[in-house]
């Protein structure tokens, strides 16, 4: 996803800083899935007992991803002055999400669990028919 991303960015903090956010979605998606088993499902609120495929694990963790590095290229374009390459790395970034958006609820429901819908549905901007999933799901609330 950073490699992606970045095509013709030089600056080796705005690389670092999006490669880590890349890494620690691969991490976060990754504990979650381990103690899925112990979850509830994220409209029923019942114990989840189905498996999870590889793939959906995958989807889930380059949208969070994708979200987070959306974010550190949008404060970099904020508080620095970016070159153009960041700036089409930030566009790269909107264009992907605009795209990949119409799946996320199909994926959230292939997740199932409170915690990884709420992960991955907070990562990333939602827009139009979609933004009621901006907020994830209350999870701390039923925990």
């Amino acid at each position: 996803m950073a490699d992606t991303l970045l095509e013709g960015v030089t600056d080796p903090a705005v690389r670092a800083a999006v490669a880590a956010v890349c890494a620690a979605s691969a991490w976060w998606v990754g504990a979650f899935a381990v103690i899925r088993h112990l979850g509830v499902h994220h409209t029923t609120l019942q114990p989840v007992d189905s498996e999870i495929a590889l793939e959906t694990l995958q989807s889930a963790t380059s949208i969070v991803a994708l979200g987070t590095a959306q974010r550190i290229l949008a404060e970099q374009l904020r508080t620095a002055a970016a070159d153009e390459a960041v700036r089409m790395a930030y566009c790269r970034a909107i264009t992907e999400s605009i795209v990949i958006e119409s799946r996320l609820p199909e994926l959230l429901e292939e997740l199932g669990e409170l915690r990884l819908v709420d992960l991955v549905s907070t990562s990333i901007p939602w827009r139009g028919r979609f933004t009621k999933y901006a907020g994830g799901t209350g999870a701390g609330q039923v925990e």
